[in-house]
């Protein structure tokens, strides 16, 4: 039986040095545009020397231009892994690559988990720099702050019979689930919009609104939640959390649809005359 693992190392590799030339500068960017912020910072403290608030004002806009950055680095990453898809998976870079020694579906798993690397590298990178904007004001004491609150919202967590773990747990599931959704959508849309040789562009933007429309009712299987159906309120919890793990479990099955009408199409459809 072949390993497929060399082959998609080696299409992860290719992938991280031709989508690191765009998205690595960006990144630096951040974390350098986040560090200083965290230098240029005052303390929190009443001002009345000008040139401190003057100070401050350009704080503000360099605090601003972060969050913008921030913003624009999570949209660029998705269209880098879009872009990438459509040009080394549909485009003149095909010809190679599916030319290759290299499976249909060793290609499209080497570029899923890139683009998942890709999308949990950037939210690590926009966490690192907005931390970094706090240095002046002081790691520790907010840390400890945050201790302090831990048994308040722990309480508050138990009133509606939760705990830290099963959020964090609800929280990583979900985000992973997300992320798998939005990379197979990535690929099922150029795939099928590939398909039709002319209005590739409306033919995607078809396909997504009826992907969403499809989604829509899917999603609808999610059982609501309403506290006031519950006789304590540590019933409430509970019932959120399965609502979430239900959400979490529809994403990844939609996902693995997503994933195999790609890999059906690349493997019998396509045509890249």
């Amino acid at each position: 039986m072949r390993n497929p693992f060399p082959k998609i190392g080696k299409v992860i590799k290719y992938d991280f040095k031709h989508s690191s030339r765009r998205l690595l500068p960006l990144y630096g960017a951040l974390l350098v545009l986040g560090l200083l912020v965290g230098l240029f910072a005052e303390p929190s403290r009443v001002f009345h020397d000008e040139a401190v608030l003057r100070n401050q004002f350009f704080v503000a806009g360099l605090f601003f231009a972060f969050m913008v950055l921030s913003v624009v680095s999570v949209v660029m990453t998705v269209v880098s892994i879009a872009k990438g898809f459509k040009q080394s998976m549909l485009e003149d870079e095909a010809y190679l690559n599916l030319s290759l020694p290299v499976t249909i579906g060793e290609h499209l798993w080497g570029k899923f988990i890139m683009a998942f690397g890709w999308l949990f590298c950037c939210c690590i990178i926009v966490f690192l720099s907005g931390l970094m904007c706090f240095i002046r004001a002081g790691w520790d004491n907010i840390f400890n702050e945050i201790a302090q609150n831990l048994p308040e919202m722990q309480a508050s967590l138990e009133f509606y019979g939760l705990s830290f773990g099963k959020v964090i747990a609800m929280a990583i599931l979900l985000s992973v689930a997300f992320a798998f959704f939005v990379i197979t959508l990535i690929f099922v849309v150029n795939a099928i919009s590939h398909l039709f040789k002319k209005s590739k562009g409306f033919v995607k933007f078809v396909t997504v609104v009826v992907l969403f429309w499809i989604n829509g009712w899917i999603y609808k299987l999610v059982p609501e939640v309403d506290s006031n159906s519950f006789s304590v309120m540590q019933q409430v919890g509970p019932a959120v959390i399965k609502s979430m793990y239900i959400t979490a479990l529809i994403s990844l099955l939609i996902s693995a649809v997503y994933f195999a009408v790609t890999h059906y199409i690349f493997a019998k459809r396509l045509n890249l005359e």
